[in-house]
């Protein structure tokens, strides 16, 4: 027997859940694109300006707080900027790490509620100093904490310095220097040390820093500053 008419059907596959997903899916894809798009324009933008003071462009990080949130709320949890080429208070070469914890805008400038920067002056730029002597080489002793002037051919004579902070100002003082691992003689010591000793003012600090460890590693030294609620402008 033949059976006319149409087959019975089946349930017809629900769509709706589809077009959700690919709704969902294409939503988180806009807004990671936008998310993207947001964090570099602020980290261009913070560069820019910082880039005016360091006297190079640094790179900049936003932490793992979304960008879009940071920019609907006016305020960065966390801002890092990392510079190297730095040049400040007659050095150059500097490397910079900056941490800056809640910075928030306002009108042409801001506030930063806490911050803490290093500084490494490596021993390329501690030579190249305007108090170092002609062919120089700096080499770091931080058992001691010093550091040791190599001066002339093969770096015969030495002359230690002892640089320490004080308050807002470093202090370097020479120490005995020698001539082939020999101590020089009094008289001549004095003569080889004469204007070594200097001071290093660290007043005027942007973000009203304040320096807090000074130290003698490996590669030169390495200042550590940290500074509390601040205001700036751009």
């Amino acid at each position: 027997m033949t059976l006319s008419g149409r087959p019975p059907s089946g349930p017809r596959p629900r769509r709706r859940p589809a077009l959700v997903l690919a709704a969902v899916l294409t939503l988180t894809a806009l807004t990671g694109t936008a998310e993207t798009v947001v964090r570099n324009r602020i980290a261009d933008r913070i560069a820019a300006v910082a880039g005016e003071r360091l006297g190079t462009t640094p790179d900049v990080g936003l932490g793992a707080t979304p960008a879009l949130w940071q920019l609907a709320r006016g305020t960065f949890p966390d801002v890092e900027l990392t510079a190297d080429g730095v040049s400040a208070r007659h050095l150059t070469g500097l490397a910079v790490d900056a941490r800056l914890h809640q910075v928030r805008r306002s009108g042409k400038g801001g506030t930063v509620g806490s911050s803490r920067v290093t500084v490494d002056v490596g021993t390329a730029s501690l030579a190249a100093a305007d108090a170092s002597p002609p062919d120089s080489v700096v080499v770091p002793d931080p058992a001691h904490g010093r550091l040791v002037v190599r001066v002339g051919r093969g770096g015969a004579l030495t002359v230690p310095v002892t640089p320490v902070l004080d308050g807002r100002t470093i202090r370097v003082t020479p120490g005995r220097p020698a001539f082939a691992g020999r101590p020089l003689p009094g008289a001549l010591a004095k003569k080889v040390t004469a204007g070594a000793a200097r001071t290093v003012p660290l007043t005027g600090l942007p973000l009203d820093l304040w320096p807090r460890r000074l130290q003698v590693v490996d590669d030169g030294l390495r200042l550590t500053l940290s500074g509390g609620h601040a205001a700036f402008r751009v």
